[in-house]
């Protein structure tokens, strides 16, 4: 991969950034349409080249509801950025930046659940562009990106004690929103999107991660987490994809559960990565995770 890599909007853990040039290296050289159910930071998608229909997907609201006023509304969501971050960024007092911080995370929680992707609630459009705009704020100032949401929906996460954060940029919102514009987005559960899929198509799949063998450690990008049930699932989905005839990526974790169901059958690439999140430091060096393909 050599041209110039787009940057996503926003932090996100488990975010493909550092494999990128592997990822997109790994995809095939020709499909038909484009599936990716597990967005996230959209760092593939923004990276990669389709000239068919494009279908993105990621189960979390909030991401989901960015995105979209990203592609409809980019002037208004830069002006509510521009709105809430510019104190931030004057005030060179950590203690202060911190209580903005607290303050801004509260009024996140005061806007729950009000998304512009939900055509089943009334809304204003204005208070759905707060939300927004302050998840973003909280994304980029909280400890390490992680967005964490207790039982109630409110969201816990730590001050990340940063002293310039990158909010965002014009351009790369502006950019976002062009290469979004003939694109479906979602807001379902990942197997009611990749279904729709057809032969020839590709899907890539970045679901949460097996626990792997070592440091036991994975990701909830949801209240509830993946148990192992969801886990076999995925495993069946990836099959029934490829009975199908479409191209199927999938990343994850190298542990004995993904290698057990994927080893004698399809291909696997071994990738090292350096992991930022773990209980000792040890835990927090260069790692590998697998790219599993059915061609």
């Amino acid at each position: 991969m050599t041209q110039d890599k787009m940057i996503p909007i926003l932090r996100w853990v488990g975010s493909k950034k550092r494999i990128i040039d592997q990822i997109i290296d790994n995809i095939p050289k020709e499909f038909n349409n484009y599936y990716e159910p597990f967005l996230g930071s959209a760092i593939v998608f923004i990276n990669m080249k389709c000239n068919n229909k494009i279908y993105l997907n990621d189960y979390n609201k909030d991401v989901m509801n960015i995105y979209n006023l990203v592609k409809n509304e980019p002037d208004k969501l830069i002006e509510k950025l521009e709105y809430y971050c510019k104190n931030y960024i004057k005030n060179e007092n950590m203690e202060k930046k911190k209580e903005e911080y607290l303050h801004r995370r509260t009024l996140l929680n005061n806007f729950k659940n009000i998304y512009s992707n939900d055509k089943d609630a009334p809304h204003p459009m204005e208070v759905s562009l707060s939300r927004a705009a302050l998840y973003i704020y909280i994304n980029k100032t909280c400890f390490n990106g992680f967005m964490q949401f207790n039982k109630e929906d409110n969201n816990t996460s730590g001050f990340g004690q940063i002293m310039n954060p990158k909010f965002y940029k014009e351009n790369q919102i502006y950019n976002l929103s062009k290469v979004l514009q003939n694109v479906t987005l979602e807001n379902k559960d990942y197997k009611d999107i990749v279904i729709n899929a057809q032969k020839g198509d590709f899907i890539y799949m970045d679901p949460p991660y097996v626990p792997d063998d070592i440091t036991q450690c994975t990701i909830k990008y949801n209240k509830k987490g993946w148990t192992i049930e969801d886990y076999i699932e995925m495993v069946n989905i990836f099959k029934q994809l490829d009975n199908k005839g479409c191209y199927v990526m999938l990343s994850n974790s190298d542990c004995k559960f993904i290698r057990d169901n994927f080893e004698n059958k399809y291909n696997i690439k071994k990738i090292s990565i350096h992991r930022g999140l773990g209980r000792t430091l040890d835990k927090r060096s260069v790692k590998h995770e697998l790219i599993i393909k059915n061609y």
